[in-house]
């Protein structure tokens, strides 16, 4: 009964977003010219949902799907060797038959590195070197332990992790496909950043102002990834009310506040960002004015910066007007971003982000035509009461950055 399910995938396949079949050729040609450059046979790529999806990032860039729960593709460097992707629930056997451009689809239970080393096994690799690519490389971790532990006893060959270079070198710099769909995102973003700015007004809760922001992309066709959305007052803020990481709460905003913001909307797994300030029911205080014109000056300063060929190092610097205030920072100021959140993650030098942070893939990076990131400059008071991030997905072309988004950058009046 499974079996006759994962092939008779039914109509509604043509009705979820897929890439062409050049796209993935490209993909996969590229990834077995890496595997041959890093002497692997086999690639075990695991996946569990995550933050936009991104701990299945490198399964839906192979696969067209990307898990909520426990999964793994197989793929092999020899192009006669088809991928197989295992899926972790038999109940969604049928979306991934449906969605995915992997046709051998299995289940992944029970005992799933059995599975996997059977898998190697049967297409005669169990010899052969096997590369782990997991999550995020800034964790330094891995697939799950006891999973380690039996690949590494059934697979005779080499079994490493190649994670970061996975990441890093493979799905860093975009297709004209996949910024087409960042694209779409950025428009999602757009809309959901008019909507809230439309809903923001004294009376009304962050619940609410999070309801009228994802409504208005969700019924589009985008998809929610998160959205901090977070209201404390202009002047008398306690320490830490205005920080941006939030969750929306039941609190009222209130005339004299502010509302920071930083949400990403998707398509299909790629994702945008924005982030502006809104000042509710009158103009921004005197104080907040101030941030705005260096957190202005900085976000032109870096996209200055994004050209092929310039360094971490060059974005680093680009941020002198924030780090040199009185001010200072509480998040990144520059991240990877399209299919994941990924490199570099570069901060201010007094931050503990790179370069005030160990970070050797950052230190290294140079940027490239058709990479996307978002540039985030973000500051905060001493005590920190006052707060806010400025920011905007950006694509790098030939003769430097281009901006996504199109929603006016401004400290928008509500």
């Amino acid at each position: 009964m499974i079996e006759n399910r994962l092939v008779t995938p039914n109509s509604r396949t043509e009705q979820y977003p897929r890439f062409s079949e050049e796209e993935y050729e490209r993909r996969y040609d590229n990834v077995r010219a890496w595997m041959d450059s890093q002497d692997l046979d086999v690639l075990l790529i695991y996946g569990n949902g995550g933050l936009l999806g991104g701990n299945s990032t490198n399964i839906h860039y192979l696969s067209n799907y990307s898990g909520m729960f426990m999964t793994y593709l197989v793929f092999f460097a020899d192009p006669d060797k088809s991928p197989t992707l295992y899926c972790g629930l038999s109940n969604h056997l049928q979306f991934l038959a449906e969605i995915s451009v992997v046709n051998d689809i299995r289940l992944l239970i029970p005992d799933p590195p059995k599975q996997l080393a059977d898998r190697v096994d049967e297409a005669g690799l169990s010899q052969g070197n096997t590369g782990i690519v997991s999550l995020d490389p800034r964790y330094e971790y891995s697939v799950p332990h006891d999973h380690h532990v039996e690949l590494q006893s059934r697979l005779e060959g080499e079994l490493r992790d190649v994670t970061g270079s996975f990441v890093n070198e493979v799905h860093s710099v975009k297709s004209d496909e996949e910024i087409e769909w960042i694209e779409d995102a950025a428009r999602y973003c757009d809309l959901g950043m008019e909507a809230l700015a439309e809903a923001a007004e004294p009376g009304v809760t962050e619940y609410e102002l999070e309801a009228a922001l994802k409504n208005a992309y969700l019924k589009e066709g985008g998809e929610a990834s998160f959205t901090f959305i977070n209201s404390a007052p202009m002047a008398g803020a306690e320490p830490g009310a205005a920080i941006t990481w939030k969750e929306p709460s039941s609190r009222t905003v209130e005339r004299g506040d502010i509302i920071s913001t930083e949400f990403s909307a998707s398509h299909h797994g790629y994702s945008s960002q924005i982030h502006r300030p809104i000042a509710v029911g009158q103009p921004p205080t005197d104080e907040y004015q101030e941030m705005w014109e260096l957190a202005l000056e900085t976000y032109e300063n870096m996209l200055d910066a994004l050209k092929p060929g310039n360094t971490a190092r060059d974005v680093a610097d680009a941020t002198a007007p924030i780090e040199n205030s009185a001010y200072k920072t509480y998040d990144v100021m520059l991240h990877g971003f399209g299919n994941a959140y990924i490199h570099p993650f570069i901060g201010t030098p007094s931050s503990n982000y790179w370069p005030g942070g160990d970070d050797p893939l950052t230190e290294a990076w140079e940027f490239k035509e058709n990479m996307t990131v978002v540039i985030q400059p973000n500051l905060t008071t001493e005590d920190e009461t006052k707060c806010f991030q400025l920011g905007t997905a950006v694509v790098i072309r030939e003769d430097g950055a281009e901006v996504l988004q199109e929603y006016p950058v401004e400290f928008v009046q509500s």
